[in-house]
């Protein structure tokens, strides 16, 4: 087990960017809230009279405004990552110093991809969470003599409301991570099979294939493979329009944004066993286990010196 934390250290080591990316967005972010940071909430035409019994859920909206540059850096880079890490280890000899070394291609390739699925990920939520309490703050200071409802805007920054949102973002976070296991394995696969060109390699052969099933057989079974099923993931993982919910995707698609002050954002929306009772998520983890084992025993037997 001490051997691990080594591993691990050594990942972030060889790829600073995955470290350095997200600080620098942080930093990027904050220094934009501390010298722009005049906010205006515009609820369509209730912004200046609205009276309902809730407010509308600022806290939760500005969470989410702080989070996803984080999780898209995260994204990007955990998928060039995945594509590099076992292709890159061969193209500078790196892998002759891990077989020198007590350890076996399994806990190589389950480090590396601990890193790109779990690690970074995790990474992003926690710089996230950090840079919208801080950039929170001072967008407050900034905006003392902001008024929505009568009240001041501090009120609106509730401790509770972020707690909560940060407990459905790490649940939407590890329902991502089973849910594109089998994507980072195929990318793992790809970065151990290609003698050169992983990218081409990872992205050309789907390509081809979708439109080589579209053009003979009409069909789009593949390219419904590929396509990440984001849509399907939000509706097996969360109740988007149950409980008075409104799902955001259909609120980011009104015109007049009329059910904006209809969102709420609840533990009620997490539906955990619906999707684990999802067939395709299950096939989606035995087709990753597959691929990691093809990948070790690649990893184990290939020698390109």
């Amino acid at each position: 087990m001490k051997a691990l934390p080594i591993q691990v250290q050594r990942e972030f080591w060889e790829h600073r960017g995955l470290w350095i990316v997200p600080l620098a967005i942080a930093a990027v972010m904050l220094l934009a809230a501390a010298v722009f940071g005049h906010i205006q909430f515009d609820f369509s035409s209730a912004a200046t009279h609205y009276d309902g019994p809730v407010p509308p859920p600022l806290v939760e909206l500005v969470v989410l405004g702080w989070t996803v540059p984080f999780f898209l850096a995260a994204a990007i880079q955990a998928t060039a990552y995945l594509i590099d890490c076992l292709y890159g280890e061969r193209r500078d000899r790196s892998i002759l110093f891990w077989r020198s070394m007590p350890v076996t291609d399994a806990r190589g390739v389950l480090v590396k991809l601990l890193v790109g699925l779990v690690l970074v990920p995790l990474g992003a939520a926690v710089i996230a969470a950090a840079t919208s309490l801080v950039g929170s703050a001072i967008l407050v200071l900034r905006n003392q003599e902001l008024l929505i409802n009568g009240h001041g805007v501090a009120a609106l920054w509730d401790a509770l409301a972020w707690l909560r949102m940060q407990a459905i973002i790490l649940y939407g976070l590890l329902a991502a991570m089973l849910w594109y296991a089998p994507f980072a394995a195929y990318l793992m696969l790809v970065s151990v099979w290609a003698r050169r060109s992983p990218y081409v390699w990872v992205f050309v052969p789907p390509v081809l294939l979708i439109i080589l099933e579209h053009m003979i057989f009409g069909t789009n079974y593949v390219g419904r493979l590929f396509d990440g099923g984001v849509n399907q993931l939000l509706h097996l993982a969360f109740r988007l329009e149950e409980h008075g919910d409104v799902a955001v995707g259909a609120m980011v698609n009104t015109p007049d944004d009329s059910d904006i002050e209809n969102l709420r954002f609840s533990m009620q929306m997490l539906s955990p066993l619906n999707l684990l009772a999802s067939v395709r998520l299950w096939c989606g983890l035995l087709a990753a286990a597959a691929m990691l084992a093809l990948t070790i025993r690649l990893r184990r037997y290939r020698d390109d010196s």
